[in-house]
């Protein structure tokens, strides 16, 4: 593509996709483009993830997944290589010391973003606007004159600028778990932990007898807080403090797509707490609650349906009921196995032969063996700048003969002698392999910085005083949570005090569209706001929403609910569409008696 589409016979950038074949032999003509999330997490080399997410779209359509650009495979000339090999001891300090990816310094952004300056990059096209030019210039490149778009977290922000820039072609859109570039997100992270309170206990408030057991739960939850954070509860188990119950109410989700379903329970469990009783806060995290399935869903089904008393032709469809759920359980796993196995051999094509396999993991284990960290670290930073050096036996040996002790040396280097030229050229490409984790480790915040700090932190749209009078103004957290949520925004504010700012004309301003768009939101999303949803296609003319019960970031991560609602849409986006299944994701509380009391959707 071109680098900016406003020039395009000036400098190319490449976008790497994934095409995914429908299953189908006769596939409908408009396939579904998955913009993805971060930025700064791609989707090329996460095959299984992709095929997780979509392929209950692929019976019909064929599915393309895009790294967009300036992130992973796309434009790998991006890398900092250089700065990274300077700093790797610092980081790898990090990673060894503390157990944890480490943050980007100062430093490490200054020096990256003055290696891209020396490479003659123009990284302000980095950005949104040249994004959504890519995406259907991207299509037309692969023959499709229609398409759907499915857009998640960022890929909603960037499915809105594509709405906004309206290029043909689009047949569609679904965006799931929305960040609307008019709203000043970064200042307002604080609603996407506030919201998952409001929205899941609120179903309590709605219902006349846990609105009774229960008053006013919503805002005692959140003073919950601010009590804890001052005063911990001592309970047998230990201390309960402001932490444990964040813990239990924020993370009902994760952006794995792991799923805990204890908001049942979160009522009783407050009301424990405000008497200092922790007798359910125990037991949720010791794994009591909620309890566990039994060991074969499929014999508790068959012993529920006997215990009713069925007859024998409905306990006949019962038999045949369980049959199918376990063929299908048959298939998801073998589609999740083959999933995997694409992603670990996408490379085969690339691969020479056995020769190049052990050169590599004898290089690896010279340098594992070395007992000097400061030599270890000195080879590391050679070893990381052969990424985009061409391939070369005679590099390969001057790493060796630089670094390695004469006995070492010898054994590598007679052995590099020995490879091939495709054996050369597969163990340069096991290199960039072997650098891939610490590079997107090292880099993947940069690659989000590149988009937040050049378009949302412009004009100052985001900033802490922004985000800690929001926060205040809308009331819900006391002063004390206030205070320790609004570092959430401190490290933007101080990485992007080291980028040029580019605000774009309209880049905040409310976005229309009069294409099919459906806005898919989780309830408990602590990435962005449930609530973000309905602001997200405020403007557009030919808008449904739906707001998932028990669900996260990216809705069809959670519920086979949330996959038939998508499907039925990209089916027939100007239908009739049938959302009553989310009515049944709602669920229970738990009484003070022990009792399940049903809820209102």
């Amino acid at each position: 593509m071109p680098l900016d589409h406003r020039a395009p016979d000036g400098p190319k950038i490449n976008i790497a996709f994934n095409l995914y074949k429908s299953h189908s032999l006769t596939p409908a003509p408009d396939p579904v483009i998955y913009l993805h999330g971060g930025p700064g997490t791609g989707t090329v080399s996460r095959v299984a993830r992709t095929v997780g997410f979509f392929e209950h779209l692929r019976g019909r359509r064929d599915i393309v997944a895009i790294d967009e650009r300036g992130v992973d495979a796309s434009a790998p000339e991006m890398d900092c290589y250089n700065t990274l090999g300077a700093q790797l001891g610092p980081l790898v300090d990090e990673q060894v010391t503390h157990g944890a990816v480490p943050t980007l310094e100062e430093d490490f952004i200054e020096g990256c973003l003055a290696e891209l300056d020396a490479k003659g990059i123009d990284y302000s096209l980095i950005n949104t606007e040249q994004n959504a030019m890519d995406v259907p210039a991207v299509m037309s490149a692969l023959g499709y004159d229609s398409y759907n778009i499915y857009g998640i977290s960022y890929g909603t922000k960037l499915t809105m600028e594509i709405l906004r820039q309206d290029p043909p072609g689009i047949r569609s859109a679904i965006i799931d778990g929305n960040a609307p570039p008019w709203l000043p997100l970064y200042s307002m992270f604080w609603q996407s932990h506030s919201a998952p309170i409001r929205l899941s206990l609120g179903a309590c408030e709605r219902d006349p007898v846990c609105a009774e057991v229960y008053p006013d739960i919503v805002a005692r939850t959140f003073a919950l807080y601010e009590t804890l954070a001052e005063n911990p509860v001592e309970g047998p188990n230990g201390t309960i403090d402001v932490g444990a119950v964040w813990g239990v109410i924020d993370k009902r989700v994760d952006m794995m797509g792991n799923y805990n379903a204890v908001t049942p329970y979160i009522p009783l469990m407050v009301t424990q707490l405000e008497q200092g009783d922790t007798t359910i806060i125990d037991q949720i995290l010791s794994g009591a609650l909620p309890p566990q399935p039994a060991s074969s869903s499929a014999e508790a089904a068959r012993a529920a349906a006997l215990a009713a008393g069925l007859t024998e032709a409905e306990m006949a469809h019962v038999e045949a009921m369980l049959s199918a759920a376990s063929h299908m359980e048959v298939a998801e796993a073998t589609v999740e196995r083959a999933a995997q196995q694409l992603e670990g051999n996408l490379d085969d094509d690339a691969r020479g032969t056995d020769l190049a396999e052990i050169f590599d993991n004898r290089l690896a284990a010279a340098i594992r063996a070395m007992p000097n960290p400061a030599e270890r670290l000195a080879v590391g930073s050679d070893y990381l700048a052969l990424r985009f050096d061409e391939p070369s036996a005679h590099r390969l040996i001057a790493l060796i003969e630089t670094h390695m002790d004469a006995e070492t040396a010898a054994a590598l280097t007679g052995l590099a002698r020995q490879l091939a030229p495709a054996e050369v050229a597969r163990v340069f490409e096991l290199i960039r392999e072997d650098n891939e984790a610490t590079v997107q480790d090292a880099e993947g915040d940069l690659q989000l910085y590149l988009y937040a700090c050049q378009e949302d932190f412009a004009n100052d749209w985001n900033s802490s005083e922004k985000f800690s009078a929001l926060m205040a103004e809308d009331g819900s957290w006391g002063p004390l949570m206030r205070e320790a949520i609004v570092d959430m925004v401190a490290p933007f504010e101080t990485a992007c005090q080291l980028f040029e700012k580019h605000p774009r004309e309209n880049w905040t301003s409310v976005g229309s569209s009069d294409r099919p768009v459906l806005s898919m939101n989780g309830e408990l999303d602590t990435q962005t706001a449930g609530v973000w949803g309905e602001l997200a296609v405020q403007n557009y003319s030919d808008a449904q929403m739906v707001l998932v019960p028990e669900s996260g970031h990216g809705t069809i991560r959670f519920s086979q609910c949330a996959k038939d609602i998508t499907e039925a849409f990209i089916e027939d986006p100007d239908g009739d569409l049938d959302t009553s299944c989310i009515e049944d994701l709602r669920l229970p509380v738990m009484l003070p008696d022990g009792t399940m009391h049903p809820l209102p959707y």
